[in-house]
């Protein structure tokens, strides 16, 4: 049996907890933080729910109370709506999960199991203030899907921790800004954040690239130059696409990451690696282990911990979100006043599989933002191959549709391909005539006949 306090100044919400958790737990509840304090002070509590939400109170500022009084307490964040700088906000100060209204049963249960085979938090990190926020930071990162909440979950707890992180996903999910992001909302922020792409890069690029060269090191090296782990300082440094690495680079860069030192072409001096490791990929590396393109000693050492990226295919939910972001980015850089798009324009959007994720509907955005008149994008804004694939699965699935019925309807009988034309010939000036009553000129301009073919057709069919 667990104590569980329950923050909350709604009755009904105490009411819920109370029936789904007093049975095998002690329950007590509390409207404020000075009546919570009481309980902590008072009673055995091993976990809290706090609201978000608090009558003229702050629940991050009462979580912040709770973790100096007990530190390694279970608490679980609660709010009304999954406003990502909240849910940021409190795993870094220490909240152990974050819950989403309307509560979920099975999460709450699944919560408590969790936590009561654990009885120590792990991976507490500092409270982000808002000094910590830049371009750069939390206000980027859009989505209130479950999957993208779990990456700013995972944002809060890797914050200042000097871990070597790897971030995966496919192009365009947004892997350099997540890398950002960790580094823009540390300590480290005030030092220099250095990204460099490994794709395509010889062994000898990166040599140059990431150690520097003393100066007559080779032909051409007239002045020594610091390469990039030297001028990242005690910030970061983001290494994108390190699936791409040749393989003989591999051995140094493990070699870095064993030691924490490297030293500059032409060089003999030992240089300190101060700076975060961050690297990212859109391969599986794992994959990559087993067919002998990348080390299996450096993938342990890159992936200490891991943060997947989904892709936009798997947060659908966010479009809207995300379609308002990017208007808004769009009418600054285009100077246009673009309020947003019709319910038609987002389900769209919304059927579109977005093979090159974030950065493909951000494009597309802009694109529709500039072919927009008006205050409102509409359909006719939306690029052909969108609307196209969409046209195309639709209407071959209708095509399939049609032709298998009207081969059941005449089996056994044969000469069949003049009778389907013809059908669907007469179907198609049938509902022409509906839509164009008797405007022979527009409906023969339709079908890309003349009005004496149209009329013919139409005389032999009685119409």
């Amino acid at each position: 049996m667990a104590g569980i306090l329950i923050i909350d100044d709604e009755i009904n919400i105490i009411k819920s907890f109370m029936a789904l958790l007093s049975a095998d737990h002690e329950v007590y509840s509390a409207a404020n933080s000075r009546k919570a304090m009481e309980h902590l002070h008072e009673n055995r509590i091993d976990f809290v729910f706090l609201d978000y939400s608090l009558a003229g109170e702050n629940g991050l500022d009462v979580l912040k109370e709770i973790k100096k009084v007990q530190p390694d307490l279970y608490v679980v964040m609660i709010s009304g709506h999954g406003d990502f700088e909240v849910i940021i906000q409190a795993m870094a100060i220490g909240a152990y999960d974050y819950l989403e209204k309307p509560l979920d049963i099975d999460k709450i249960q699944m919560l408590l199991k969790r936590a009561m085979k654990s009885k120590k938090l792990s991976n507490v990190v500092s409270f982000i203030t808002e000094e910590q926020k830049n371009t750069y930071s939390l206000n980027r990162i859009i989505g209130k899907s479950e999957s993208i909440q779990d990456i700013f979950k995972q944002i809060g707890l890797l914050l200042n921790q000097d871990v070597t992180v790897l971030i995966t996903g496919e192009n365009g999910t947004g892997k350099e800004l997540v890398a950002r992001t960790l580094h823009y909302s540390s300590s480290r922020k005030e030092e220099p954040f250095v990204a460099v792409n490994c794709s395509g890069l010889t062994e000898s690029l990166l040599d140059n690239e990431l150690f520097g060269h003393e100066k007559q090191a080779f032909t051409g090296a007239d002045s020594r130059v610091k390469g990039k782990f030297e001028t990242a300082g005690e910030g970061t440094i983001f290494l994108d696409e390190i699936g791409e690495m040749p393989l003989s680079f591999q051995v140094k860069f493990l070699r870095v990451l064993q030691e924490r030192e490297f030293h500059r072409l032409g060089g003999s001096r030992s240089i300190k690696l101060k700076a975060r490791i961050i690297t990212a990929t859109n391969v599986d590396l794992e994959k990559e282990v087993e067919t002998g393109g990348f080390r299996r000693d450096l993938f342990y050492r890159v992936n200490v911990t891991r943060i997947k990226l989904p892709s936009l295919r798997e947060r659908k939910e966010d479009i809207p979100l995300l379609l308002d972001h990017f208007v808004k980015e769009a009418n600054i850089k285009i100077n246009r006043k673009i309020a947003g798009a019709s319910e038609a324009v987002i389900g769209k959007l919304e059927e579109y599989d977005w093979p090159g994720n974030i950065r493909e509907l951000e494009n597309t955005i802009t694109n529709m933002c500039i072919n927009t008149h008006g205050s409102i994008i509409r359909s006719s804004s939306i690029p052909d191959y969108i609307m196209t694939k969409k046209r195309d699965i639709e209407g071959t699935a209708l095509l399939d549709t049609f032709v298998s019925h009207y081969l059941e309807e005449n089996e056994g009988q044969e000469n069949l391909l003049p009778g389907i034309f013809s059908d669907v010939e007469q179907k198609m000036i049938d509902l022409l005539i509906e839509k164009f009553g008797n405007n022979k000129t527009r409906i023969a301009s339709v079908l890309g006949i003349s009005r004496v073919t149209l009329a013919k057709k139409m005389n032999k069919s009685d119409l």
